[in-house]
């Protein structure tokens, strides 16, 4: 069995600890909510640190993150769906979660595997543009086109690319959408839109707050892995 690190307990700690500081800051302050001319109102980054706790320190780290997120959301709601403990709260228990899940099963997975991946994400954004092209034709073309093209460029970043990184963004983007299709399916079952609204929703804040997401994570992420080996070849 291998030693365990006695310093990990407390790094875990500090990291849960300044995770959540900054999510309640982002979420409180208003500042990690972005207005924007869409029925619901903001997209957020706030959900982020959620993420960076599941993929950096594992599940109870991001649940304890996810919590602070909902927290903070539901203390700071302008909008009366937020005000609803089971849509502000609830859900957001789940992002990071999610995102330490993927992580772990993808982390050490091969090119071949992520490459599988990717052609399984194809599969189901196809279908979805699919079922959005049946409500409304030319937005189900635009989700057609950008999921091909992002896919493609998945493919090609990952054979230029560490396999680790594309699990990074995978799980990053994996978190971002957990948070928007629990947070709009919740919305909708307790009534506060329609199936159609939550669609526009979904498709005007989830995609693009996934691709954010997974663009801040790597870079994140990389940069502590990085500090954190120059610090260990240092007391080497």
């Amino acid at each position: 069995m291998a030693p365990r690190d006695p310093d990990a307990g407390i790094r875990r700690t500090i990291t849960a600890g300044l995770l959540l500081a900054i999510t309640l800051l982002l979420t409180l302050t208003r500042i990690g909510m972005i207005p924007v001319p869409t029925p619901a109102g903001n997209a957020t980054i706030a959900h982020i640190p959620a993420i960076l706790g599941g993929i950096l320190e594992g599940p109870l780290v991001g649940l304890i993150v996810g919590l602070g997120f909902g927290f903070g959301s539901f203390m700071g709601a302008t909008l009366p769906l937020f005000k609803d403990p089971l849509v502000a709260v609830v859900p957001r228990l789940l992002i990071g979660l999610v995102s330490a899940w993927v992580y772990i099963a993808l982390r050490k997975a091969n090119r071949r595997t992520l490459t599988i991946m990717i052609g399984v994400l194809l599969v189901l954004l196809l279908a979805f543009s699919y079922q959005v092209g049946m409500i409304t034709l030319w937005l189900g073309i635009v989700v057609a086109v950008v999921t091909v093209g992002v896919c493609v460029g998945l493919l090609i970043w990952l054979g230029k690319e560490e396999p680790g990184i594309i699990a990074l963004a995978i799980a990053a983007a994996a978190g971002s959408l957990t948070n928007t299709v629990l947070v709009l399916a919740m919305a909708t079952i307790r009534g506060y839109f329609g199936a159609e609204m939550a669609w526009t929703v979904g498709l005007t804040h989830g995609i693009p707050e996934a691709i954010v997401s997974a663009v801040i994570v790597v870079a994140v992420v990389s940069a502590v892995r990085q500090i954190g080996s120059r610090q260990r070849g240092s007391r080497i």
